[in-house]
């Protein structure tokens, strides 16, 4: 079994995915990251997450999360579907 921090070294801040939790495997660019649905109607949806140098901690985790800062516009959903 992979530890957590294995599984999870990013963290989305801002936008529609605020918070979450991903692996990711690249160190430049634009992620399409899957919005969480709150039920299985709600249709499928990503938001763009640019990569960045920055380093979030947390207390408790050995290894910091990458920071991966919305890149949808201000005061709109930066939302597409797959």
């Amino acid at each position: 079994m992979t530890s957590r921090a294995a599984r999870h070294n990013a963290i989305c801040l801002g936008g529609p995915c605020h918070g979450l939790l991903t692996h990711i495997d690249q160190d430049i660019g634009i992620l399409a990251i899957p919005v969480p649905r709150r039920s299985p109607e709600e249709p499928e949806l990503s938001a763009d997450y640019r990569v960045t140098r920055e380093r979030v901690c947390y207390h408790g985790q050995h290894e910091p999360y990458i920071a991966l800062h919305w890149a949808g516009e201000p005061g709109t959903c930066g939302c597409s579907s797959p």
